[in-house]
């Protein structure tokens, strides 16, 4: 079987590992000695990670005639350091294996893509009110944007930052809105300005990130931010229906700015409607279990507690998963 890397735990420390691997990003850096030094950054369908390039004058021409993403065939040494797992790359080359594609060593959701692009469908078909739904059609399901926003990771890191990213977790936050809908009973207007805040609240991450593998923040990304896109472009999309509903729109708009929950986490606004609390809430818990999981299966398959998940403040038990 071949080496994938959320294989290369504790068990491979101070070894040596032949593995296949997407480059796609370099940082060079000098080290306190002024020696350059560099950090790759590496993937394959299993997760991502950083590898230290020690010996970067060596490889300094190579990488600089490289066109990022490219297949590495690399001979890597699992090192620890500060308690936590170090790749360190010890040589590279092109890969030679010409069966091998940048699709196949590309992280992706583990749902059915196609299945999900049905429940997209099914969640959009409980909107009733006409000019909600036809907001969410223009923004989502238009042929202008359909494409990137059900290929789209929602992150670079932290959580679903792989490809069909953005639709899972919109399918998540989709589900436990509507659960929460139902159970409080909210009425169908409600529930209708719900579940489009909740189609559009990550929507402009399809401008805020590169497409995958590369999955950068773009220019617009860096310099605006995918609230900020977001509400803009549901503002325009909205002044573009006739008769649209005042209040309608502004609780909207009020749901995809306040999203993220409080001002420190990077909403300009804070939630002024219930419908913009559920679907905070609903956001939270959608981005941390992905969070805890993904990083949990990271860390081996061991007994015992993680590492420190560093978004999460804590570490996680891996006891009794089975």
């Amino acid at each position: 079987m071949e080496m994938t890397l959320n294989q290369l735990s504790d068990k491979y420390l101070n070894k040596e590992v032949s593995i296949t691997l997407l480059l796609t990003d370099v940082k060079v850096k000098k080290a306190r000695n002024g020696k350059e030094y560099a950090d790759l950054f590496l993937q394959d369908q299993t997760q991502k990670s950083e590898a230290r390039l020690w010996d970067y004058s060596v490889y300094s021409s190579i990488l600089s005639q490289m066109e990022y993403p490219c297949i590495l065939d690399c001979v890597i040494q699992v090192g620890e350091y500060k308690g936590q797992t170090q790749l360190t790359m010890k040589s590279f080359q092109s890969s030679k294996d010409q069966d091998i594609t940048i699709d196949q060593l590309v992280q992706r959701s583990k749902w059915n893509a196609e299945k999900m692009r049905d429940w997209l469908d099914d969640y959009y078909e409980f909107i009733q009110a006409p000019h909600i739904k036809e907001l969410v059609h223009k923004l989502v399901f238009s042929e202008q944007h359909y494409e990137k926003f059900c290929t789209h990771s929602a992150a670079k890191t932290v959580h679903h930052n792989y490809m069909h990213g953005i639709l899972q977790h919109t399918l998540e936050v989709l589900k436990y809105v509507k659960i929460v809908a139902g159970t409080k009973r909210l009425t169908q207007r409600q529930t209708d300005r719900l579940l489009a805040m909740t189609f559009l609240h990550d929507w402009a991450k399809i401008r805020e990130y590169e497409p995958v593998p590369l999955n950068d923040l773009t220019v617009e990304g860096k310099l605006l931010g995918h609230i900020f896109i977001g509400a803009y472009e549901t503002k325009k999309a909205i002044e573009s229906i006739e008769g649209f509903n005042q209040d309608d729109a502004l609780i909207i708009i009020n749901g995809i700015l306040a999203h993220h929950g409080s001002l420190e986490w990077g909403s300009p606004v804070l939630p002024k409607t219930v419908e913009a609390q559920i679907l905070h809430q609903a956001d939270k818990l959608s981005g941390d279990v992905e969070s805890i999981l993904a990083f949990v299966e990271s860390q081996g398959d061991e007994d015992g507690f993680t590492d420190r998940l560093w978004n999460m403040g804590t570490d996680y038990y891996k006891g009794g998963m089975e």
